[in-house]
């Protein structure tokens, strides 16, 4: 009769996220580097291209840190809990959190950004031209698993749980999507 309770436990830890540890971030507010979506209060650091986006240059509170997730609170959203899942070979939650959520406002960073780029931009969108800050920005920090670094020329994003796509670069510069 006890092996049915430690079976059951066993095969809930893959999804465990662990207890919250203290972190000199928590309290902090930052800003969120990119813009990020997502469709329920947890998300991976995947993070699919659909569902509600909130905006890069939003400020977030760090709620908790864990030691694969951070939760935070986005100004104007509810709280969310991204775990660091596919990464974790590549990635510490240090890292991830400090890629993800920044201490100056990235805003400042594409003030000479024209206009019109600035609007695909903010709209999640990627063209050929953008620089690797645009589409960072636009996009969100690629998943370490697949774009180890972000040095590489080209990029693999989700679209969803089964489209993937790939931004590639030459040099700083967009060249080609595929999708």
């Amino acid at each position: 009769t006890l092996l049915l309770p430690l079976l059951a436990l066993v095969l809930m830890l893959p999804g465990c996220v662990g207890p919250v540890i203290p972190d000199a971030r928590t309290g902090e507010t930052r800003y969120l580097c990119c813009n990020l979506h997502y469709e329920k209060p947890k998300i991976t650091d995947v993070t699919y291209q659909v569902g509600t986006m909130v905006p890069f240059g939003t400020q977030v509170k760090i709620v908790s840190v864990r030691r694969n997730a951070v939760e935070f609170q986005p100004v104007g959203y509810p709280t969310i809990l991204m775990v660091l899942k596919a990464g974790d070979k590549q990635l510490t939650i240090d890292q991830l959190i400090d890629q993800w959520f920044v201490t100056n406002d990235p805003r400042r960073a594409l003030k000479k950004v024209p206009a019109k780029r600035m609007k695909l931009i903010e709209q999640g969108i990627v063209d050929d031209g953008m620089t690797k800050t645009e589409v960072k920005t636009a996009l969100g920090i690629p998943p370490a698993h697949r774009t180890p670094t972000l040095d590489s020329s080209e990029w693999h994003y989700w679209q969803n749980r089964w489209a993937e796509w790939v931004v590639y670069f030459d040099g700083d510069k967009v060249v080609r999507i595929q999708r």
